[in-house]
């Protein structure tokens, strides 16, 4: 019987999976010998496109990285460039990939939201976009730029921010923002739907940019109220009107711009970029979204204006008609297209030579600079100001002989009697280093028995460590109380290593357990010392959870899988996630097969071939 070569047929399966990719617009996928997706790209010509990963052409070093570990691509046809946009920035959020640029801070960015659709509209903030009539501004990268326009808005326009449901809900006398002149009190009938309608409109139009008829209309109130000789509320009137003027006089007017349009540039260093989007309206800068981004490839500069793109707009909450940009992009239309459908009418995109266009642009990029400078000084300043800091802290709190630059943490962890385990995490200046982290299975100890099981894994660590001649952390910390630390100090007796300093922090308390017969000590949550202990034991009973949940998976999905040759632990779960069992998994098609997530040609005929001997032993 001839054995094959998996690695063969990996290699035969992607030239196959080459010669037959189409001369189509369209998406592809790189993967792994795991079905692990490494790179989602699109393509106006997917044949000439993919295979050019894999021409013997100098490739820098991080691209020939990925060539090496992809064992499989798989592609999606389109009908166009811009349909295949679309489609990779769906995947690209679906997937992740590795070799993707991606948002170095992964998160959900507020909104202002106003809510159009209720008969009294409130300002809220939101993180994810609706569709049910209310009207988004927004993403806010900088929060803080975020409430101080509420805080202006709502001195000017006196908009609801509460959740009552008015007009069915209501209340007997007005809330602190009445008082302090934030709203105007429809809640208690101080305000009517028709008047504070006129309100939320002016709203809109203040955050759409507008200015001049804003002040003009405020003007005309008060004037109106004066002459009626209701002169408290022109006197109201003429306060908010001052609010707005100051704040449109902070707003950075560009000499020679009238219009509404946004300018993104991108600043880049290496692996790392930061860009702006500079929001502008009536020739005003209203506001600047900041997206730092990171990239495993060396790509170009229009790549990662590309992501920033790709970033904002599809969650912004208003898009300008004129959208400027610092370097020109390869598929400007199908760009143009895409921002188009997103906005529902026409959006061109230029990149502007000379000019008031240009200038918006220079102060795009100026400020992408600046932000990027900021980012990587604060990167590499802030972890070497707080971590001695807060190792000095710990040091003065405890009365430790020496600075506490480096800790290991070792937690106990079980799961209904089985499976007991430990990990350690070890900590240098303040911050983990993942090399030196260890997982322990409890060999001696038979059901629940922490006390023993510390002694245990210690015992085992540092017989090690001191086999190799290296030393122990300058603090030992064991998460659990007085027990667990006595454990501990009778392995750390054994092995002779008398002098580690060794406390406990228990998790209900927040106690920390020291020895020599002092007291627990109880520090102020607000202490640095306290916080570095918490992370640092948080980061070991996280280490620990993890390694249960991967040997009750490996437990769980334990079946016949594991003999079939090229079907991995990642593989088995997305099998076992598609078919309800191993026997719908026998009796699949190759068509069935094929549908799985991860799957490659190479591994379904693997699959198709292993079923097939297994029933011809079984006859």
């Amino acid at each position: 019987m001839s054995s094959r070569d998996p690695e063969n047929d990996t290699l035969a399966a992607l030239r196959d999976r080459l010669a037959g990719l189409p001369d189509s617009p369209g998406v592809y996928l790189h993967k792994d010998a795991q079905g692990k997706v490494l790179y989602v790209g699109k393509a106006v010509r997917l044949s000439a496109r993919v295979r050019s990963y894999f021409q013997d052409t100098d490739k820098d070093p991080k691209t020939a990285q990925l060539v090496r570990r992809i064992a499989d691509v798989d592609y999606i046809v389109t009908r166009g460039e811009t349909e295949a946009l679309v489609l990779e920035d769906q995947l690209i959020k679906e997937y992740r990939p590795r070799y993707n640029i991606r948002l170095k801070d992964d998160k959900r960015y507020p909104y202002l939201r106003i809510t159009l659709q209720e008969p009294f509209p409130r300002v809220e903030v939101v993180r994810r976009l609706t569709d049910d009539g209310s009207r988004c501004f927004g993403p806010y990268t900088s929060v803080r730029a975020m409430r101080e326009t509420i805080q202006h808005a709502l001195r000017i326009f006196q908009v609801r921010t509460c959740e009552l449901d008015l007009p069915r809900q209501t209340v007997p006398r007005p809330c602190l923002d009445w008082q302090i002149g934030r709203c105007s009190a429809p809640c208690v009938g101080y305000d009517d739907a028709v008047a504070y309608r006129r309100k939320v409109a002016a709203l809109v139009r203040f955050l759409e940019g507008e200015d001049a008829s804003l002040v003009a209309e405020l003007k005309a109130e008060m004037a109106d109220h004066a002459a009626a000789r209701r002169y408290e509320e022109a006197g109201r009137v003429r306060d908010r009107l001052r609010v707005l003027e100051t704040t449109l006089g902070a707003l950075s007017p560009i000499h020679g711009l009238s219009g509404d349009l946004d300018a993104c540039a991108v600043a880049r260093d290496g692996a790392r970029a930061c860009g702006i989007v500079l929001r502008i309206r009536r020739g005003r800068v209203m506001t600047s979204h900041e997206f730092h981004l990171e990239d495993r490839l060396e790509s170009g500069t229009p790549a990662f204006l590309e992501q920033l793109l790709r970033e904002y707009y599809p969650r912004a909450g208003d898009l300008p008609p004129l959208v400027l940009l610092d370097h020109d992009l390869d598929d400007r239309e199908a760009w143009t297209a895409r921002l188009t459908g997103l906005r529902g009418r026409p959006v061109k995109l230029a990149r502007p030579r000379r000019g008031p266009k240009h200038e918006a642009v220079a102060m795009a990029a100026a400020n992408a600079l600046h932000k990027l400078e900021a980012r990587r000084f604060k990167d590499l300043t802030a972890p070497r100001r707080a971590a001695p800091e807060r190792s000095a802290a710990l040091q003065a709190a405890l009365d430790l002989r020496a600075l506490p630059e480096t800790i290991e943490c070792f937690d106990i962890s079980n799961f209904q009697g089985r499976e007991t385990v430990a990990s350690l995490v070890f900590f240098r200046d303040g911050h983990p280093l993942k090399s030196r982290y260890r997982r322990f299975r409890i060999r001696t100890v038979d059901g629940i028995d922490d006390f023993a099981s510390m002694r245990e894994v210690l015992s085992r660590y540092y017989a090690r460590l001191i086999e190799k001649g290296l030393p122990p952390a300058d603090l030992v910390l064991i998460d659990g109380g007085a027990g667990q630390v006595s454990a501990a100090r009778a392995a750390l007796t054994d092995l002779g290593l008398h002098a580690v300093e060794l406390i406990g922090l228990s998790k209900r308390e927040e106690l920390i357990v020291r020895e020599r017969g002092l007291p627990p000590l109880r520090l102020p949550r607000t202490s640095g010392a306290l916080q570095l202990l918490q992370q640092v034991r948080d980061e070991a009973h996280r280490f620990a959870i993890t390694y249960h949940r991967l040997l009750r998976e490996q437990r769980t999905t334990g079946s016949v899988l594991d003999a079939v040759p090229g079907i991995g632990r990642v593989k088995k779960l997305s099998l076992l996630h598609h078919f309800a069992s191993v026997d719908d998994i026998r009796r699949a098609t190759a068509q069935q097969l094929a549908e799985v997530r991860g799957l490659g040609a190479a591994d379904v005929e693997r699959l198709l071939s292993f079923f097939a001997a297994e029933r011809r032993e079984g006859a």
